[in-house]
């Protein structure tokens, strides 16, 4: 399990990506290391970070038809996979694994990251109180527990709070890999919210000098991102295009999303055209779900909420009369993943349920998103 303990060490500094993945596959070709729950989760953990996604999520599949009757190490894939789900920005998924690692009670050695996660992405999907009832139902303690804190912190409007929350991670976990977890451009969002500016641009700066060390797209467009909130001018504007682009090569939806709407909320302050900024942005969090950004750039374009294609055709299929498990065989996902969509629909036309779902006249116009 050398390889596998090399990858680690490789993601841990935060340096020279192509070997940890290098290192990762060779973990991953052993059959003692396939045989492990540990390395398996820590190999394809490596694989994440790197932004070896594909690779990462077929390994995952490999390893489950392998050993179909290991539940320890059924319960570590399936935490990688809602990872990867998470970063590719399907977050009804994500939401969906993550849920079912928790009914089933998942153990010890990965319940703080599931709790972590799944506040993650409940916020993303604005569901801030379940977000909230997950974390105050952990009864746990550690340093991912702050950092899921700090996320319902900054939903909540309590940036100080969040603040108080990521350093306080850092300073118990000492991350210094961005790819792990991005704490430092959280914490500079949440320092820029309280205006603190000059922690908000040393934090931003410590970010990027990790991504650069580390090199891999993601790590380095999202903290870039962080450096241009901090900065102004043609420096910002450089700063928010690279991001961009670096976002676009990672695939990295969710994070294209947030950018994209912080630079034309930048644009817009420095008296620019932004609408086409907005729109894409919008379009971006629209179709991975994230309600959070669908409504703020919603907001500032004065539109409506609209259905994502998904929760469209969900919303006609049960106005056609058929189940939830009906619907879910229709379209090939999960029961659960549908009620969340039909969650999501209700909150979204601000209904109560699905009787009036079904009831509601269909007259409503094609900007509401709403299939007739």
């Amino acid at each position: 399990m050398r390889a596998c303990e090399l990858a680690v060490g490789l993601v841990a500094a935060g340096e020279n990506w192509p070997d940890a993945v290098q290192a990762a596959e060779h973990a991953l070709a052993d059959p003692v290391c396939r045989g492990s729950a540990s390395c398996v989760s820590k190999a394809l953990g490596a694989l994440v970070c790197a932004g070896e996604l594909v690779v990462a999520d077929a390994h995952s599949i490999a390893v489950l038809d392998e050993s179909p009757d290991d539940r320890a190490l059924a319960e570590h894939v399936l935490l990688v996979r809602a990872q990867v789900a998470r970063r590719t920005g399907d977050l009804t998924r994500c939401a969906a694994l993550l849920e079912a690692l928790r009914d089933n009670g998942a153990e010890d050695g990965i319940r703080p990251e599931v709790l972590f996660w799944s506040v993650e992405v409940l916020v993303a999907l604005g569901e801030p109180r379940a977000a909230e009832a997950v974390l105050r139902g952990h009864g746990g303690s550690g340093a991912l527990l702050l950092a899921a804190e700090a996320v319902v912190a900054m939903a909540a409007g309590r940036p100080d709070d969040a603040l108080t929350a990521h350093l306080a991670f850092g300073q118990a976990t000492g991350v210094v890999n961005p790819a792990v977890l991005p704490w430092r451009a959280w914490a500079s969002r949440a320092a820029l919210a309280c205006g603190d500016t000059g922690l908000a641009c040393r934090l931003a700066a410590e970010e990027h000098a990790a991504a650069c060390r580390w090199g891999e797209p993601r790590a380095l467009g999202t903290s870039l991102a962080a450096v241009a909130a901090c900065s102004s001018g043609g420096e910002a504007l450089v700063a928010y295009e690279r991001a961009i682009r670096l976002l676009e090569l990672a695939h990295a939806r969710a994070e294209l999303a947030h950018v994209l709407c912080d630079y034309a909320d930048h644009l817009t302050a420095q008296g620019k055209q932004a609408g086409e900024i907005y729109d894409r942005a919008r379009a971006t969090a629209l179709d991975i779900g994230h309600e959070v950004l669908v409504r703020r750039c919603g907001t500032v374009r004065g539109e409506a909420p609209a259905l994502t294609p998904v929760e469209t055709e969900v919303v006609r299929l049960v106005r056609a009369g058929l189940a939830n498990r009906e619907v879910a065989a229709r379209l090939a996902m999960a029961t659960r993943t549908v009620e969340l969509h039909l969650t999501r629909v209700y909150r979204k036309l601000g209904l109560s349920g699905r009787r009036e779902l079904r009831t509601l006249r269909t007259h409503r116009g094609a900007s509401d998103g709403f299939p007739a």
